[in-house]
């Protein structure tokens, strides 16, 4: 058996005393993408950040490689080469394209060497960015934030990315480059994905395994493809119910 890249075992958070991980069980393999789905509000989020230490497991363990990293600083799991693309893209305005790039390639311990061919495989992966690369990053549109956004955690050579919502509201077309995007680093690379998002649609399809989030709790999992297919999934998540 192959020990999983990440592995959540009954994971507790809370924000003061609202409890948003009620006891969450995840795993992801290595090479692996794996999509969590849920309605507003369901702890999606929470977990990836809960991950990165913000805010701290009340309880349970957060295992990185066989080694419980759940106390670890913010700082140090970074430089453990996980990776995340929050949702908002929050990348920094004022800074130029390539200012934001060199920002995550700051967050490991990168050699000159590394940094270049981190650079050009993220400006192959996305070619726009290579023509903005002086431009502010507050000047760009929502898709190519989005790009810069992952191109920025890419920069940092992760093992592990982390992508929080990263359709959100593009345009269909700038979605599906997001996703092809995804696609080819997972295959071309063996990159190791998780993908919190609300299109189960593009998620499932696009994920070897999948869990479904309800109030804190994940309720189901299986294949993307069975995912797809039961009947739950898709009267909440495919056929108008997606924003419920």
């Amino acid at each position: 058996m192959t020990q999983p890249l990440l592995e959540i075992r009954s994971l507790r958070a809370a924000y003061g005393k609202i409890e948003a991980l009620k006891g969450v069980d995840l795993a992801i393999n290595p090479g692996e993408i794996v999509a969590l789905i849920g309605a507003n509000g369901a702890g999606k989020s929470t977990l990836m950040m809960t991950v990165f230490g913000r805010p701290r497991a009340r309880s349970g363990q957060i295992l990185f490689d066989g080694n419980d990293i759940t106390g670890v600083p913010t700082h140090e799991i970074a430089r453990m080469r996980i990776a995340q693309s929050p949702e908002g893209r929050r990348i920094f305005p004022r800074m130029s394209v390539a200012e934001n790039l060199q920002m995550g390639a700051d967050a490991t311990d990168c050699s000159e060497s590394e940094r270049v061919v981190g650079l050009e495989r993220v400006l192959t992966l996305f070619p726009r960015l290579k023509e903005r690369m002086t431009q502010r990053g507050g000047t760009l549109s929502g898709g190519e934030q989005q790009m810069l956004a992952i191109g920025r955690a890419l920069m940092s050579r992760p093992r592990l990315l982390m992508l929080d919502e990263p359709s959100l509201g593009l345009a269909p077309l700038i979605a599906r480059q997001i996703f092809d995007a995804i696609r080819t680093l997972n295959r071309q690379d063996g990159l190791t994905v998780l993908i919190v998002e609300q299109n189960a649609n593009h998620a499932l399809r696009l994920a070897h395994r999948g869990y479904v989030m309800v109030n804190g709790l994940i309720t189901l999992e299986g294949t993307g493809a069975e995912l797809l297919q039961r009947p739950e999934i898709r009267a909440a998540y495919l056929e108008g119910g997606r924003h419920a």
